[in-house]
């Protein structure tokens, strides 16, 4: 069954201009989504890289108490200042609070604590205390790369979009027959053909989503300039309080000192009663020893795609200064809080970020078919013997660099919980033992002669690797597997590498049988001509 598609030379084009804007960004794309895929599930294993949060949920928590604690633990913290405050959740049983702190220099900074709601101690909460979620976040927008990452994964998200309409429409005229035709049998080149083209229309809406959102999200910038520059006089704030009209509101540095507020958990309780089926995903409070203290609540409900809001609430009289619910919000606040909400699964629980998980593996194919296909498409007679063994060095370089990603995630894992928390720099040292990993995974695969010894080995490591992480676990913290009062995150976690790593070894076993039957097939037609 053929559709009508572009005429030969618009065909052409097309073609090529999404051969080669697929090619450039095939590598940055293929991070961008492996370690999207992880990222997925960042809050679920939380508690299987920080051992300490291992706890039940403390339901009633007295916010003005901890906030006394970290004033002891450290005098400098400046309380009239504005704090961020995490409340504790399934998935972390801790309290995180973020506020300003003196320094020295006269300039306060912006610095972190834990509070314990079990043992009821107070911590320093460095930025990356844990780094297996926070690398793998970082790395799924290339922020590792100092001043340009970010703007690099803007930019490919970009092309990103351009190269999936280019390859739809390149492929329109047989992508039907292609899908339904779709055989292991064939060539090369029709095999990765086929794969690429089936696999890229499973997963096509949700390739749009990611190209589209992901550009949005980090060249927002670029977006929202000609708008501050002509409609809002170069004034960035006034376009900042359309998305946010909570940072809009403005307190008195000066106002009088007053012991008349309310609790902050009388007024989250109020925000309860108010909104019910909603949870605080988190607060701010600002001048909260002065009378214009103002608590401000992102307020969510994770099973609806536009259960988000934010409410502000002056603590003294109760007044609501901000009041963004749906069903009020303006088309601005629904647009980003809908994009970030489809961009990161915040919608519809596991169910949806398996799914989500399912289609990103299922795009790191299509990427890695189409590298493939692009060089199996240059191995003919068209072509000099310097130019196929370029296509062939380039081929085998993208995916070193792509495959060795996968046994250095579970190096990061095991070397999480294997380099104590307690030591100096522990996140530094574990972001080094992650990056030479791979960096020597990717060294190790360009000495490799083919694809196929590139797959195989990388299917080997990354297998056994997956298999010693919840080992690692285990030995280190004693929750194992077997254990009945192990986290269901931290089981699950586990469960997910054991499995990933067995499934892995099975491939790699079933890759070993076929190559050790077509060597005995070919040894047998061998000795027949002899």
């Amino acid at each position: 069954m053929k559709l009508k598609g572009l005429g030969n030379r618009a065909y052409h084009i097309m073609f090529h201009t999404h051969t080669v804007s697929g090619i450039v960004i095939s590598v940055a794309l293929y991070i961008i989504f492996f370690a999207g895929a992880f990222t997925l599930f960042r809050e679920e294993f939380y508690q299987w890289e920080n051992p300490s949060s291992r706890i039940g949920v403390v339901d009633h928590i007295d916010y003005q108490e901890i906030i006394r604690k970290i004033k002891i633990f450290d005098p400098t913290f400046l309380v009239d200042k504005e704090m961020r405050i995490v409340p504790p959740t399934e998935e972390n049983p801790l309290i995180s609070v973020y506020g300003m702190v003196a320094k020295p220099n006269g300039k306060p900074e912006y610095e972190g604590f834990r509070y314990n709601p079990l043992t009821k101690t107070v911590a320093d909460h460095e930025w990356h205390e844990s780094t297996v979620g926070e690398t793998l976040f970082r790395l799924h927008f290339l922020d590792q790369l100092p001043y340009a990452g970010r703007w690099i994964a803007g930019f490919v998200s970009l092309f990103f979009l351009f190269a999936v309409v280019t390859g739809v429409l390149v492929h329109w005229r047989n992508m039907l027959t292609k899908f339904y035709g779709f055989s292991l049998k064939g060539t090369r080149k029709q095999l990765w053909t086929n794969a690429h083209t089936v696999f890229g229309l499973i997963g096509l809406p949700f390739q749009m989503m990611y190209a589209v959102t992901g550009a949005f999200y980090l060249l927002t910038l670029l977006i929202l300039l000609p708008a501050v520059m002509v409609l809002y006089g170069g004034d960035q704030q006034k376009i900042f309080a359309l998305i946010r009209p909570n940072e809009a509101v403005k307190l008195n540095e000066n106002a009088a000192i007053t012991t008349g507020n309310a609790s902050i958990e009388s007024v989250l309780n109020r925000i309860k009663t108010d909104y019910p089926g909603y949870e605080v995903h988190y607060f701010t409070v600002e001048n909260l020893t002065r009378e214009d203290a103002l608590l401000s609540a992102r307020i969510v409900d994770k099973k609806s795609f536009t259960g988000d809001g934010i409410v502000s609430i002056f603590m003294k009289d109760g007044k609501k200064a901000v009041e963004v619910i749906p069903g009020r919000k303006k088309y601005v606040e629904s647009v980003v809080d809908g994009i970030a909400r489809l961009h990161f699964a915040q919608f519809g629980g596991l169910l949806l970020k398996g799914i989500y998980f399912v289609l990103t593996l299922f795009t790191c194919f299509v990427i890695i078919s189409g590298v493939l296909l692009w060089k199996e498409a240059r191995n003919k007679k068209g072509y000099t013997e310097a130019q196929k063994r370029f296509h062939h060095r380039v081929t085998m370089m993208y995916l070193a660099i792509c495959f060795g990603l996968f046994p250095a995630v579970p190096v990061l894992f095991i070397a999480e919980l294997a380099i104590p928390a307690e030591v100096s720099a522990h996140a530094f040292q574990v972001n080094t033992v992650f990056f030479l990993s791979w960096l020597g995974f990717t060294v190790i695969g360009l000495f490799l002669k083919t694809e196929a010894r590139q797959t195989r080995l990388f299917l080997l490591l990354g297998g056994l690797l997956s298999v010693l992480v919840p080992v690692v676990n285990g030995i280190q913290t004693g929750d194992w597997l077997w254990n009945p009062a192990t986290s269901r995150y931290v089981l699950a976690t586990d469960f997910f590498w054991l499995l990933t790593g067995i499934g892995t070894l099975a491939i790699y076993g079933s890759m070993l049988k076929n190559r050790q039957t077509v060597l005995e097939g070919k040894a047998v037609k061998e000795t027949a001509i002899i």
